[in-house]
């Protein structure tokens, strides 16, 4: 059990489009549901050329130009998406990404406007705004610097995770493949 002055944060790399990151992402929350008053998370959405190839490794691809373009463009517009709705609180912006996330793999449905869109209102995103920052150059400078922050980390690949515990044992760990919640409760 977190000791009440100790506290958990976390900080999770993600590619949006990465099953593995979903799975990632529900272990991290179930662990926050035990946890809640004394942990935070902080999602960010990496992505780049690597972690492309990692993906299409990871699940078999073969890396033709038109599927790599494709899901470089999924990727990148759905960090976009997440970094919107991000700006209306960390609780919504999870709540979105979850949404399109499971339509996406659960449902089996391909990212497209409709879903994010669909989404956002499920996430109960105020939906001028969204779209506003959504197409802002404010919000592509904001997924420049996640990409900043995860390099100054020494994160390579999604999903990653930067657990740092505050208190008496102050300590940071970088977890780079793929972790449980029972895995948290046994660093914490």
């Amino acid at each position: 059990m977190v000791e009440g002055t100790k506290q958990v944060e976390i900080f999770l790399f993600i590619n949006p489009i990465s099953k593995a990151s979903l799975k990632m992402e529900e272990e991290v929350l179930k662990f926050m549901d035990v946890y809640e008053e004394n942990t935070r998370m902080t999602i960010y959405s990496y992505h780049n050329t690597y972690t492309l190839h990692q993906y299409f490794k990871k699940n078999n691809l073969l890396a033709e130009t038109a599927l790599w373009n494709a899901l470089n463009n999924d990727s990148f517009h759905l960090s976009l998406a997440f970094i919107a709705a991000t700006m209306q609180g960390k609780k919504k912006s999870r709540a979105f990404l979850l949404a399109v996330q499971r339509k996406m793999f659960n449902k089996k449905k391909n990212l497209s406007k409709k879903i994010l869109l669909e989404s956002a209102e499920q996430a109960d995103l105020d939906m001028e705004m969204f779209l506003l920052d959504l197409h802002s150059p404010f919000v592509q400078h904001l997924f420049t610097l996640d990409q900043e922050v995860a390099s100054a980390m020494g994160v390579r690949d999604t999903p990653s995770c930067l657990l740092v515990t505050t208190g008496e044992d102050e300590k940071a760990t970088l977890i780079e493949n793929y972790i449980t919640a029972e895995d948290l409760y046994e660093m914490v």
